[in-house]
């Protein structure tokens, strides 16, 4: 599965048009730490103009709604 999403993580950007948004949902510290890498990687490289300085969680209220969402992590980034 890693592999998958590093090299989904190395095509996204061709996928995108300028100014075009990705918003990666991760589940589990290692998908997200493949994401965050990528993300910054990409961001020193120039492909991307912005990307989510922190990660975004979901609420109190959605976890006690949602006891899957507690794990849910969201990033974001911004094609030059």
């Amino acid at each position: 599965e890693y592999e998958v999403l590093d090299q989904f993580m190395e095509k996204l950007p061709d996928a995108l048009a300028p100014g075009g948004r990705a918003a990666i949902l991760t589940f589990h510290s290692g998908e997200d730490r493949i994401v965050k890498k990528a993300f910054k990687r990409l961001k020193q490289a120039g492909i991307y103009g912005e990307i989510a300085d922190e990660v975004i969680r979901p609420s109190a209220e959605e976890c006690a709604r949602n006891s899957r969402a507690r794990s849910a992590k969201l990033r974001w980034a911004v094609k030059a």
